[in-house]
């Protein structure tokens, strides 16, 4: 079973790279009609969101000074793209937790999965560490790479992927 979660994990990378790999800049940050998550906030939010899985694995922290403030939940994104890294920085820093978390899933002991989830808060929607594993790498970036598809739409460019 934890192969098939990390296929899904480095499909979503590869799916992330294809939706955003023609946009600009500019594009990167464009809000059209009233579409506020565009792909600079939500393939950084994933970043951070990635981070945060590595650290319930056992993992140092690995972000940027200010990420976890510019793509935190809730937070307002702004339509202008000098408020954000680079497509290819956060394209790089989202390959990284990638692999930091998808060797830290290979490598831990199996039977810390079945564990309660250690915050009690998310406990009620995600009862086990496994669950919340599960959910982050599969259910969590394919909600926000299908924003990206949808947006996409939004600004008239049509599928990434030709489907």
């Amino acid at each position: 079973m934890l192969n098939h979660v990390t296929y899904l994990y480095g499909f979503n990378l590869r799916l992330a790279e294809m939706l955003v790999k023609d946009l600009s800049p500019e594009q990167m940050a464009a809000q059209p009609g009233g579409v506020i998550n565009h792909p600079a906030w939500s393939l950084g939010h994933l970043v951070v969101s990635a981070d945060g899985l590595g650290q319930l694995l056992g993992l140092e922290s690995s972000l940027p000074n200010g990420w976890s403030e510019t793509f935190k939940t809730g937070g307002e994104p702004s339509g202008d793209a000098t408020d954000y890294p680079s497509k290819e920085e956060i394209l790089g820093a989202l390959e990284e937790q990638h692999a930091r978390n998808t060797e830290a899933v290979k490598t831990l002991d199996a039977s810390r999965f079945a564990e309660p989830h250690p915050d009690e808060g998310r406990r009620k929607y995600f009862p086990t560490l496994g669950d919340q594993v599960v959910f982050m790498m599969t259910s969590h970036e394919m909600d926000h790479l299908g924003q990206i598809a949808a947006w996409r739409r939004a600004m008239g460019l049509g599928s990434a992927t030709g489907i």
